[in-house]
């Protein structure tokens, strides 16, 4: 983690302080949005603005030439990933559960991004990545109570959330293909301009049917919250922070999205945060924690010092 000095603060602590807080608006909002949207509406809506805004941005300023056709194809399968199918699982997800459970179940991300990573051979797999893995789960299946497994009630939402973090997590992955060719602009513009194609079988017939005359201003606003804040400045920002940090230094931000989500949605829609609550964001972020962190602490070589203690 960088040191707090000037410089530091202005290019890698404040921007991400702002990812994390914009981030960590958009399940109260994108829950507030659903009062007067449809889901797949709402979905369409962050897709084609953040698409039309980035394009615009790319076409007139960057113009970076993709040099090989066959990278179109893998750039239509980020946008699968990492857009379209992701959020149309993760505002699918939100309009059936709670935006507290939303925030928590964010944080499962790394985990996923873990086990696609050694799926895929592209890490190694350690005792101390088990040993968080496992933790993780294990709160993830305390907040969904597998127990109570029914078709309504929460459930549903809470595992369609679980599939947009894998779906993002398989998109983390096999991205740096294409990041290690590209600029990550390039690379992001293109994501959102297949992903745009995508989605719209599935969305333009609900942005189609809604009567927007009867939609207030709040409603709006909400909407405008999540298109502007919960999509376009994370994005944006997140891409001028990683220029000049570590990934270590993003993951320890991101630890603060599930808190600011969950008091963002007490105070924006209402949501009540239990004690089962906090306590399964507790063991999910333990968990992720001892993954996510393993080399930085060295752990693994902590618990050899421990075993040749013992032995």
């Amino acid at each position: 983690m960088e040191k707090f000095n000037k410089n530091t603060i202005l290019h890698i602590h404040l921007p991400l302080l702002i990812v994390q807080i914009t981030f960590g608006s958009l399940s109260p909002f994108t829950k507030l949005a659903l009062k007067y949207f449809t889901p797949f509406s709402v979905v369409f809506f962050r897709v084609y603005f953040t698409a039309l805004l980035f394009a615009s941005i790319f076409f007139l300023y960057k113009k970076e030439k993709i040099m090989d056709i066959k990278h179109f194809a893998w750039l239509a399968l980020f946008g699968f990933f990492g857009v379209a199918g992701n959020q149309l699982f993760y505002v699918t997800g939100v309009s059936i559960t709670t935006a507290v459970n939303a925030g928590i179940l964010q944080t499962t991300i790394p985990i996923f991004t873990l086990i696609v990573a050694i799926f895929l051979r592209k890490e190694e797999l350690t005792p101390i990545k088990i040993a968080g893995t496992l933790i993780a789960i294990s709160g993830v299946a305390y907040l969904i109570d597998f127990g109570r497994f029914h078709l309504n009630g929460n459930i549903w939402g809470d595992l369609f959330l679980l599939c947009n973090s894998c779906f993002y997590a398989v998109y983390l992955v096999i991205s740096k293909r294409m990041l290690a060719i590209y600029n990550s602009f390039t690379v992001i513009t293109y994501v959102f301009l297949f992903a745009a194609v995508m989605i719209l079988p599935f969305t333009i017939s609900s942005v189609a049917s809604i009567n927007y005359s009867t939609i207030p201003a709040n409603g709006y606003a909400a909407l405008l919250m999540v298109l502007i804040f919960g999509t376009v400045v994370p994005y944006a920002v997140v891409t001028f922070a990683l220029r000049k940090t570590q990934s270590s230094s993003v993951a320890i931000y991101s630890y603060l999205q599930p808190l600011i989500a969950s008091v963002l949605s007490a105070l924006v829609v209402g949501e009540t945060i239990t004690v089962k609550i906090i306590i399964s964001a507790f063991i999910i972020i333990l968990g992720v924690s001892f993954v996510t962190f393993a080399g930085i602490f060295r752990f693994n070589k902590i618990l050899s010092r421990i075993k040749g203690f013992i032995e």
